[in-house]
């Protein structure tokens, strides 16, 4: 009797802590976020209005407070939140604004060479080679352009068409970029037409060259390994790493147990938005599609997890055994003490 209830106090014990103690720490430490959507216009709007939201919030609780610097700092903070909205409301009305159906691959086609694109960025499924090699070109523009042929797979239409119009916008980077520190990709002002069919144009052409179908390897060289590495795989970043880390302020981590460290939960959420999991870092948003990403992070899992069922088989296993044993060893007790009674 004495065992039961000894067993019974560790059972509600560890309960307490694995249902009670454990998921509440988690909310402090990770708060609740939106799962990763990738409609971006509602991802950004949803997002700001949020921000707004606590904002409002922090304000309230800083005028109670009565002390005039935290009043001051919320009140800025509010100013900012709403201008953001404003700001992401703006933009993706814009995007909307463009008929993607409208889109002549042909027109698009001849659009590359006339806006520029391909003075950074290769397309080397359609002959243009790159200007530079990546380790020259990190060093001019603090991370080597990605090669464009693939884009279409990697990203909708439109968040490709936001991409176009202003990236720093679509990448969520204007915290880091200004004017008097302009990101390396321009916005795109147009080659002379109606800008809204150009860039429609523009879409319609990298969708027209893009693979109907890309590896799961490839498709995490394409999104993630301009900057990071991949050691256990043997991907490594395509730049020089110098470059990249004054670029992004930080050396950029090796992603190799990244499946496992963090959660597939985030890593979908982080991809997804990086503003959404972590305020103010200087990583872009990925901006992939919803299958894109899906390859991403099954790349991942290959890499740093790949023995993931197998290690969950062994577990149900040992808690089979030690049930086993448990009856056993239950069985063998009663058969000794039974002698001494």
């Amino acid at each position: 009797m004495k065992e039961l209830k000894a067993f019974l106090i560790v059972v509600l014990v560890t309960g307490a802590i694995y249902w009670g103690v454990e998921p509440y720490a988690h909310s402090i430490l990770h708060p609740h976020v939106e799962p990763a959507n990738f409609d971006f216009a509602k991802e950004d709007t949803t997002l700001a209005k949020t921000n707004v939201e606590k904002a409002e919030a922090a304000l309230k609780a800083a005028q109670t407070s009565g002390d005039k610097s935290i009043i001051d700092g919320a009140t800025k903070t509010l100013e900012n939140a709403k201008a953001e909205l404003e700001k992401y409301s703006t933009f993706w009305a814009d995007i909307n604004s463009i008929d993607l159906s409208k889109g002549d691959a042909a027109s698009g086609a001849n659009l590359v060479a006339a806006a520029g694109c391909t003075a950074c960025h290769s397309i080397k499924s359609a002959g243009f080679e790159p200007a530079m090699d990546d380790k020259s070109a990190s060093e001019a523009y603090g991370v080597a352009p990605p090669d464009l042929s693939n884009i279409g797979y990697l990203y909708d239409g439109k968040f490709l068409a936001a991409l176009i119009k202003d990236p720093a916008m679509a990448l969520k980077v204007t915290h880091k970029f200004n004017d008097t520190n302009p990101f390396p990709m321009t916005a795109f002002y147009g080659a002379g037409g109606d800008l809204n069919q150009e860039i429609a144009d523009l879409v319609a052409y990298f969708k027209s060259i893009a693979p109907k179908e890309m590896s799961d390897r490839d498709v995490f060289i394409e999104s993630c390994a301009r900057c990071h590495d991949m050691k256990y795989v043997n991907v490594f970043a395509n730049g020089n790493k110098q470059s990249i880390a004054n670029y992004l302020g930080m050396t950029p981590p090796d992603l190799s147990m990244y499946i496992r460290s963090r959660s597939e939960l985030y890593l979908n959420n982080f991809i997804n938005d990086t503003q959404k999991m972590l305020p103010g870092t200087s990583m872009p948003r990925v901006g992939l599609n919803e299958k894109a990403q899906k390859q991403v992070i099954e790349y991942m899992r290959e890499a740093g997890d790949s023995k993931k069922e197998e290690r969950e088989t062994t577990g149900i296993y040992i808690m089979i055994y030690f049930a086993i044993l448990s009856v056993f060893a239950w069985a063998w007790k009663r058969k000794i003490w039974s002698k001494l009674h």
